[in-house]
């Protein structure tokens, strides 16, 4: 019945949005499709809650009775239940309305947190794993089957949201910069985040090594607290700083969930140094599990300089060979 009755739904949104293009419709006639459109929706919404009254009577009664199926009965009766409460207002015009032009966005509610899931899942998830491939963020730093459930939103200084990969300065960001976690929990679970720059020089084995700028543990995060701004400093933030001569730097930030579904808190951590860093042993060793992933990208400017003297206090490394000499063929003069 219900399957029908979305088949239906799908037709007359249909019907209606092609009569809302169309120059010659009289006005008379969308608004019939529209108030037919609407009793549908209103019909489809009445039968979608009484059931899902249903539901959570049965739901009171499986958790009150002790059975060897109670956790398999109480897992599909839940995912029963989202199913009734993303349904009965997903054809909302007012939910539609509200989703497409990003304001009054409650994701309290089931339905707005997933097509907050099916947006992220349909195009920031393909174009962030294309990225982070592309620019071997993924296996360098992250594993190469990463597989991102959350989005990072960061904004550096005033700007807007990072998209990831692409450059940025290094005085955009000397202060630490606003994150928000977009997740799909109700739940209060707990995070660790970290900044981590794979592209640091390592001069004494003439390679590249990971320089961690920021890492900070049990940040609690949940759809409707997505901000990230409490949890435990383990390495205070230290601003990016590309060192002149070197190459871009991809600078990593990584959301982990904790373990047992972000109910363990990590106690005792600690990091004896920012160089020679290894993102994946730490996550492997604390039972840290990759949920979302980000990156931008800086080169060296003259704004480093200034870092180095009035932050981190020393003198400022210069790396690179001389430039070499120029070849200037000369003509062969014949007497």
């Amino acid at each position: 019945m219900l399957r029908t009755t979305n088949k239906r739904l799908t037709t007359i949104f249909n019907q209606y949005r092609s009569i809302k293009v169309q120059r010659w419709a009289s006005t008379e006639t969308k608004n019939v499709a529209y108030e037919e459109a609407l009793k549908l929706i209103q019909a489809d919404k009445a039968e979608r809650l009484e059931m899902l009254s249903r539901v959570e009577k049965e739901l009171a009664r499986v958790k009150d009775t002790s059975s060897p199926t109670q956790s398999a009965q109480l897992a599909a009766l839940n995912t029963l239940k989202y199913d009734l409460q993303v349904k009965a207002e997903l054809n909302d015009p007012e939910v539609r309305a509200n989703f497409e032009n990003n304001q009054n966005i409650d994701m309290s509610r089931p339905v707005y947190r997933y097509l907050t899931q099916r947006q992220f899942e349909k195009q920031p998830r393909a174009k962030l794993l294309e990225r982070i491939t592309q620019m071997n963020v993924a296996p360098d730093v992250v594993d190469i089957d990463v597989n991102p459930t959350v989005e990072i939103k960061l904004q550096l200084d005033d700007s807007s949201i990072i998209e990831p990969g692409v450059f940025t300065t290094p005085e955009q960001s000397i202060s630490r910069p606003h994150i928000q976690v977009t997740n799909f929990h109700t739940e209060r679970r707990l995070y660790t985040m970290m900044l981590v720059d794979p592209d640091s020089p390592d001069v004494a084995n003439k390679t590249y090594q990971q320089h961690c700028h920021w890492l900070i543990t049990n940040v609690p995060l949940s759809a409707t607290q997505p901000t990230v701004q409490d949890g435990n400093t383990i390495l205070d933030y230290i601003p990016p700083h590309p060192q002149k001569g070197t190459k871009a730097h991809r600078y990593t930030l990584i959301a982990y969930e904790q373990g047992n579904q972000g109910q363990d808190t990590l106690d005792s951590v600690t990091v004896n140094q920012r160089d020679g860093f290894d993102a994946k042993t730490f996550a492997k060793e604390h039972g840290l599990t990759v949920r979302g992933v980000t990156f931008f990208r800086q080169k060296w400017n003259e704004s480093v300089s200034k870092i180095y003297s009035d932050i981190l206090g020393i003198k400022e490394p210069i790396y690179g060979k001389p430039p070499k000499p120029e070849r200037i063929i000369q003509r062969t003069m014949y007497i």
